[in-house]
């Protein structure tokens, strides 16, 4: 296994087996081409489960000129560039804590900034009219849950929504050797304090936030392999890509090597094609509370 480091603009980067992670962030995946890639498709799997880009029920409000919205870890962008061309009127605002999103070429009505979301967001309050955060599981511990809630709640406008969406882990019938990478992987995140299998729990979370009114929790199946037609194939995509990706973290812990790990993805795929294996895709979503205007 090789290793060296780099810095480029404010973040250092760290190289193992070819593959680039950042080197101060909790995230245990890789920040690099392949890895935009793999969220990219994951984005259109979510996209394709949940037949929208959100379930929010914002639509009228984001076709108002002058509506703000917030992505927040908005990784390479995907979902703010779709949403921005569907709603002209809006302007949409995307961080991220590695700058993996478009800088030079995009809309004239999107923004990109490089941010810390446990920093806090680096915004005035009731900014928003539409905050969103997606796949953050692998990213965030318990406690940035907690404080990352109340900080897209204080940014939300009154009236408007702050919706998440996490798949969660683990899926369900996992094959031997899809099992044992999984396991393994919630084992490692724990050490950084992170709970990968948190989604079920963050409508609890939200309900902290007192300000944010008519929950709504809403679960779908995101199924893996032939069995789901065109979402298990890209789902069964998707999940190869991660375990690959986990090679770098897995091979030293195990003490195999390469070649071995590979033997492992293989059999992952043969799991993941052949087997009934299928995700819980999470959205919540609620409505900050607007207090009542008397004239």
């Amino acid at each position: 296994m090789t290793s060296t480091t780099t810095r480029s603009s404010e973040s250092t980067y760290r190289y193992i087996d070819g593959r680039r992670f950042n080197e101060n962030a909790k995230y245990a995946l890789p920040n690099d081409d392949a890895e935009v890639d793999r969220l990219q498709l994951q984005h259109y799997l979510q996209r394709y489960v949940w037949q929208g880009n959100f379930c929010a029920p914002v639509r009228r409000s984001l076709t108002k000129p002058g509506a703000r919205v917030l992505d927040v870890g908005c990784g390479p962008g995907t979902w703010i560039l779709e949403m921005a061309f569907e709603f002209p009127d809006a302007h949409f605002t995307g961080i991220d804590i590695s700058p993996m999103y478009p800088k030079e070429i995009k809309p004239s009505n999107v923004n990109f900034e490089e941010a810390d979301l446990t920093d806090g967001l680096p915004f005035a309050d009731d900014t928003f009219d539409f905050v969103v955060m997606r796949n953050m599981v692998n990213a965030l511990s318990v406690d940035d849950w907690v404080f990352s809630l109340k900080e897209l709640e204080r940014v939300c406008k009154p009236g408007g929504f702050v919706e998440c969406l996490e798949f969660q882990i683990p899926a369900v019938h996992l094959g031997k050797v899809s099992k044992r990478v999984t396991e393994a992987y919630v084992q490692i995140m724990r050490t950084k304090n992170i709970d990968i299998t948190i989604a079920p729990r963050l409508e609890e979370m939200f309900a902290t936030c007192t300000t944010l009114t008519n929950i709504e929790h809403q679960v779908r199946i995101a199924p893996v392999g032939k069995w789901g037609d065109k979402a298990g194939r890209i789902m069964a995509e998707d999940l190869l890509l991660i375990t690959k990706a986990m090679g770098p973290v897995l091979t030293p812990l195990w003490g195999i090597g390469a070649r071995q790990y590979e033997e492992f993805t293989n059999e992952s795929a043969k799991e993941f094609e052949n087997g009934k294996t299928y995700c819980n895709l999470h959205v919540i979503y609620a409505q900050k509370y607007e207090p009542y205007r008397y004239i």
